[in-house]
């Protein structure tokens, strides 16, 4: 096998099969963001029947992106001269309140498929 193949990473995204040219120290990076985009392609694949492939997979990016923009906004909203044990009562409580956001977010996701979904219908 040659260098160049090493660079290849082969990932299935909505049962389609994708080869990808990717640095092996960004591989492990790459192949997640691959299994969390097909899980939430499947996710509102299952809400969403009627839905055509190509506007799920679209929402799912949005979602993805809607979540990885509220997650960046509120790390930076952080201060890094804290201590570890304060650091610790942020984490626990930022699992607590991520628990309630995810639920949010899903909603507001199952919001906006019902919407396309309505207009895709018109």
């Amino acid at each position: 096998m040659s260098e160049d193949d090493q660079d290849i990473v082969t990932l299935k995204i909505a049962g389609i099969e994708y080869q990808l040219y990717c640095p092996p120290e960004e591989q492990s990076t790459l192949i997640e963001a691959g299994e969390i985009l097909d899980k939430r392609i499947k996710s509102i694949k299952r809400k969403t029947r009627n839905l055509p492939i190509e506007k799920v997979a679209v929402l799912a990016g949005l979602d993805v992106v809607n979540e990885f923009l509220s997650n960046e906004g509120a790390s930076s909203t952080e201060t890094n001269d804290e201590s570890p044990e304060a650091t610790d009562e942020k984490s626990a409580a930022n699992v607590s309140e991520e628990k309630v956001d995810s639920s949010e977010e899903e909603n507001l996701s199952l919001k906006l498929v019902d919407e396309i979904s309505e207009l895709s219908k018109l």
